[in-house]
């Protein structure tokens, strides 16, 4: 009888202690397989180095918050700029291209953008990738109310082309009845876009003459609401209509500055994505623009490797609670392998008086561990492609992040080659359940053959 053949015997002995060692091994190694691989998609999908454009222009305030509302719409706007940065942007040389976001409102949850007919002729998501149709047309240049709709905003949404919607004020999805609608200002679907795989998917994109048209006409809304609360709250206290001629033309007066005021805000852009038209002007007109007083400059790249500088610590710290599962069950495999030394002590006496030598006996307990961590690394990474096909859908639905379930899933090691995680997982488990196996074997090597060759009473 070969080795292997008793290992497998003895484990089928213990099949229901062994059953559960082997299903807490795997919930381990799903866990830690999972997040591996997610990881490594999430952080290849963030990762910004190849993006079509070197900076983002914004209000002042935090630049990861600028990045992160702007690229991959999370969070809110750190705030507005004025149009006149971006036709000073513009009309700069050292500029290959100044592409405005004007954010305000949303349909379902899905921001409406207002931007250039520039995104979908010159404008690169990545490098080398250009937006295209899978239906429809761009919008026309200084048009107004027309949407060209983002993959997954298209799915999720329902609508055509030709279809009308109508605007929600505010970037998050309200319960129904609550938010504001823009019923004067519909929207026409002109253009649903292929899939990218980015945050652009859950896009609906306009003119920015179309955002600022929107909220010029709900200003005008509340200008005549306003002055209809006057006229009424004029008819039901005279005692005010008898204030002096002057108070009202300085009323007036303020009345009329406001509206100015408010009106010019609607100029206002969130931010501007800038493409240089060399490397070399990128540092220089970084400067440059974060020492204007009311704008800021953000580079996606440096600011995406900060998130993941922050968040490093949170992944070590899940790591090693995922590994001490793991380690605690094996530890518990063990256990149970010591345990079951004592009723198997007559069968390793025989063997040894058959000509068995200690080593053997060593060897079998060591396999034994090993086959056990094996097998439950083995099931623990299906269960983790599992688990990653089940969170496919919602990392997608909840970040615009897709993932992608690989067999092997390749992760840099030392920054020097490339090694499949499941392999180095499955090789790392069952080395550890071997190494763990070491304490019952030296017990059952030690075993006194005379003392247990007689029956068992």
């Amino acid at each position: 009888m070969s080795i292997f053949t008793l290992v497998i015997k003895n484990i089928l002995q213990r099949k229901f202690s062994v059953l559960l060692t082997v299903i807490s091994v795997s919930l381990g190694v799903a866990l830690i397989g999972s997040t591996l691989a997610i990881k490594e998609e999430v952080e290849k999908n963030f990762n910004q180095s190849n993006v079509g454009y070197e900076m983002i222009v914004g209000a002042k305030g935090s630049p990861m918050q600028l990045v992160l509302n702007t690229v991959f719409m999370l969070g809110n706007p750190v705030g507005n700029i004025r149009y006149e940065v971006y036709e000073k942007l513009k009309h700069d040389r050292r500029i290959a291209l100044a592409l405005p976001y004007a954010l305000g409102d949303n349909y379902h949850g899905f921001n409406i953008v207002g931007t250039t007919d520039d995104l979908f002729t010159t404008f690169n998501y990545k490098v080398g990738k250009s937006f295209s149709f899978a239906s429809g047309t761009a919008f026309e240049a200084h048009s107004k109310f027309q949407a060209v709709l983002g993959f997954d905003a298209a799915k999720s949404t329902g609508l055509k082309i030709g279809d009308e919607f109508i605007a929600t004020h505010g970037l998050q999805e309200t319960a129904e009845g609550i938010g504001h609608q823009h019923e004067e200002t519909p929207f026409t679907v002109v253009g649903i876009l292929n899939r990218t795989g980015t945050a652009s998917d859950k896009i609906i994109y306009t003119t920015v003459e179309s955002v600022w048209a929107v909220h010029e006409h709900e200003l005008h809304d509340e200008h005549h609401e306003h002055e209809q609360s006057e006229e009424l709250s004029q008819t039901n206290e005279p005692e005010i209509h008898q204030a002096p001629e002057s108070h009202h033309k300085e009323h007036d007066h303020h009345h009329h500055e406001g509206i100015s005021t408010e009106d010019h805000h609607i100029t206002d852009l969130t931010a501007v994505l800038i493409k240089v038209r060399s490397p070399l002007f990128a540092l220089h007109l970084y400067k440059q623009i974060n020492d204007w007083p009311l704008a800021q400059a953000a580079i996606p790249v440096n600011e995406i490797k900060s998130l993941f500088e922050i968040i490093s610590n949170i992944d070590w710290a899940f790591f090693l609670i995922t590994i001490l599962v793991i380690v605690v069950a094996l530890i518990g495999m063990m256990v149970s392998i010591y345990n079951s030394l004592y009723e198997r002590r007559r069968e390793i006496s025989i063997m040894r008086a058959l000509g068995a030598h200690r080593s053997k006996i060593f060897g079998i307990i060591i396999l034994e561990g090993f086959t056990i961590s094996f097998f439950g690394a083995l099931f623990g990474l299906f269960f983790s492609k599992l688990l990653s096909l089940i969170l496919k859908g919602y990392i997608l639905e909840t970040t615009g992040v897709e993932i992608s379930v690989k067999l092997l899933t390749m992760i840099s090691f030392y920054e020097i080659t490339e090694l499949p995680v499941e392999l180095l997982i499955m090789s790392s488990v069952s080395f550890i359940g071997a190494l763990v196996a070491i304490i019952p074997a030296i017990v059952a090597y030690k075993t006194d053959v005379s003392k247990n060759l007689s029956p068992i009473s």
